[in-house]
């Protein structure tokens, strides 16, 4: 796992000229500009991967240098109650939450961003960044950057991704086994006792409302619609439904975004929905309808659609995070960390949040208590008028963090 010592990025804090900032409203061009120019494995960060259906709520943070060249775009929303004035970097919450940027931005340019009165102004006392991999670049840059200006970083760790490399298809090693399609093939034969089988691989030109509407119903039969609430779902939850719909409007995003979904004579029953970027896959999510679970269509869906992204060059999978094994036992290795950042101006305010902001487990009210007491430190006059203070803030605080880690 790749160790970012930030101490020694803070060291190259220096600007490599002039910043200036602007903050327009909307998703500014600029960051289709930043995203052509940037890794592949970030080129889904698109003016349509931020909207998510709500144009209007998002404001962009535009830096560029002395000679007028754009080096970071940052859409953000405000994030909790209008009274905090939090912001977000925005963005679907899978596979991560980023920007592009620059490849020869640096700690002093993301330090002259941050001490730039329009990036204050726009962030307020907090911004959120994430979750985004440990490894990112923007993570990187932004940590070093708070750290150097005297900020504070609070990171509540979500867990471990995990990453497939594959083989050139026909080579020995390469995956799908032999056994394994063997296992496929059985699976599909049981299946088409109940009818046809068909696999539809769906990706640009080919996104239609129909399309959207087969993978609401797997979503609806599956264990997301009929044992959650529905708020974690990728197509019932109407803002997730509306920030796909939206994203495949650009021809770009359409091409990423690939859907394979598994038919059962014309009843749709499982798929598996990814992000194409070059030599890199990004799996946001699979489901199949449980009344077809003895069959496994999970496992039939998903070696098509790994069939179906080596075809396109694809020789690495992001299979996001969690593993209660099975992935693993596919040849996944443990990948980046995932973390929820966020950047704090204040001492105090950070103090309070921390506890409650990076304790995963635990009791909320003994953390809040802990970050009062770290907060009366800072302060460093306790007085009965400091304390009240921090405890009204400390509490109110507590709440917006409950709200922020949604």
């Amino acid at each position: 796992m790749l160790h970012v010592d930030h101490r020694n990025l803070r060291a190259g804090a220096v600007a490599l000229g002039a910043i200036e900032c602007a903050v327009v409203p909307g998703v500014s061009p600029v960051v289709d500009m930043l995203a052509a120019i940037g890794p592949s494995s970030h080129g889904f960060l698109r003016e349509g991967w931020f909207c998510r259906g709500e144009p209007e709520a998002i404001s962009t943070l535009v830096a560029r240098r002395g000679d007028g060249s754009p080096i970071l775009a940052l859409p953000m929303r405000q994030l909790g109650p209008p009274g905090l004035r939090a912001r977000s970097l925005a963005g679907s919450y899978w596979p991560f939450r980023s920007a592009a940027i620059d490849p020869s931005t640096g700690v002093g340019d993301m330090r002259a961003v941050l001490e730039h009165p329009a990036a204050q102004e726009i962030i307020g006392p907090l911004l959120r960044v994430g979750p985004i991999y440990h490894d990112d670049r923007l993570a990187q840059l932004m940590i070093a950057a708070a750290d150097a200006i005297g900020w504070h970083v609070l990171i509540r760790d979500m867990g471990q991704s995990f990453v497939q490399d594959f083989a050139e298809p026909g080579s020995p090693d390469a995956w799908p086994s032999k056994s394994r399609r063997k296992k496929v093939r059985r699976l599909t034969a049981r299946l088409e006792e109940q009818g046809p089988v068909t696999v539809r691989i769906v990706r640009g030109t080919e996104w239609s409302r129909q399309v959207f509407q087969d993978l609401a119903r797997i979503e609806e039969n599956s264990w997301v619609g009929t044992r959650t609430d529905r708020s974690g779902a990728k197509f019932l939850n109407p803002h997730m439904m509306a920030h796909w719909q939206r994203a495949v409007v650009d021809p770009d995003l359409a091409e990423m975004l690939t859907a394979s979904l598994l038919y059962v004579a014309d009843r749709p029953i499982a798929f598996s929905l990814d992000l194409v970027c070059g030599a890199i896959a990004y799996g946001i999510a699979s489901s199949y309808d449980a009344a077809f679970a003895d069959a496994s269509p999970g496992q039939i869906v998903t070696l098509h659609a790994v069939d179906a992204m080596l075809a396109r060059g694809v020789r690495q999978v992001d299979w996001g995070a969690g593993d209660s094994g099975y992935k693993q036992e596919i040849g996944a290795r443990p990948g980046s960390r995932i973390q929820d950042i966020l950047v704090v101006r204040s001492a105090s305010i950070a103090a309070v949040l921390r506890p409650r902001w990076e304790e995963s487990v635990g009791s909320g009210t003994l953390a809040l208590a802990a970050g009062l007491a770290d907060a009366v430190r800072v302060s460093a006059i306790p007085t009965s008028l400091t304390l009240r203070r921090l405890l009204m803030s400390g509490l109110a605080l507590s709440a917006a963090a409950s709200l922020l880690a949604e």
